[in-house]
């Protein structure tokens, strides 16, 4: 599918309205923009811009956090075991645990926030306000480059969202962005002013052991468009 030719179906769905969902729960906005569209994957290959392009449909008031990807490999400053001992609390199943959706715009309730570091080595680390201890610390550039291998191009498509009587939805596409070009500035930005998150999950297991089931880099659904320095309207 060329560029053009996808502008003009995205343009004939927004006008047909609000087209009932084709599938119930949250990946209805998704399976119907897909099945609209008549592909088979949630990717769709666009020859003259270069290649396959992610297709990502969310519903234009969202307020969920997806994971981006998950990034643990040489960012710990202390032994996860030491950092959950002395940071963490006793989660609900009785476990040593710290699960905590940190942000640098403000402290949690467990005294954690993230502080950036400018120049030419941008750098984002998980710290302990109160003691000013640092847990962990990640490079701006591996994260964006662990982004850039899941999202090079993306077509960001929103729509609004009514319910039928029964509970069903109905969607109405409105908006289609194309985003390319993930940069180390734009995702420093979104780390600075709290749009992108990062979510640790980690316990200790009956052995001893760390659980951990991978540091989550998040955002929401909505501000996803902004992590991109090239974007393209289509509708």
């Amino acid at each position: 599918m060329r560029i053009d030719e996808l502008k003009a179906r995205l343009a004939d769905l927004r006008d047909d309205g609000f087209i009932p969902t084709m599938r119930a729960g949250s990946t209805g906005v998704g399976y119907t923009l897909e099945q609209r569209l008549g592909l088979s994957e949630n990717n769709l290959p666009i020859p003259d811009i270069g290649g396959r392009v992610e297709v990502k449909a969310t519903r234009r008031t969202t307020s969920s956090l997806i994971s981006l990807f998950t990034f643990n490999r040489s960012v710990w400053q202390l032994p996860p075991v030491q950092a959950i001992s002395e940071f963490g609390y006793i989660d609900n199943q009785g476990r040593p645990a710290l699960k905590s959706t940190v942000s640098a715009s403000a402290q949690n309730t467990q005294g954690l926030k993230l502080t950036l570091t400018n120049g030419p080595e941008m750098s984002v680390s998980l710290r302990h306000q109160p003691t000013g201890r640092v847990l962990a610390t990640w490079s701006i550039y591996n994260l964006v480059g662990k982004f850039v291998t899941k999202f090079e191009r993306l077509l960001m498509v929103k729509a609004d969202v009514r319910r039928q009587s029964n509970g069903s939805e109905e969607f109405h596409y409105v908006d289609a962005e194309l985003v390319s070009e993930p940069g180390p500035q734009e995702f420093h930005d979104a780390l600075r002013n709290g749009t992108v998150l990062i979510d640790v999950r980690m316990h200790i297991n009956e052995h001893g052991g760390v659980r951990n089931r991978g540091t989550a880099i998040r955002i929401r659904e909505r501000d996803l468009a902004t992590l991109f320095s090239k974007r393209l309207r289509l509708i």
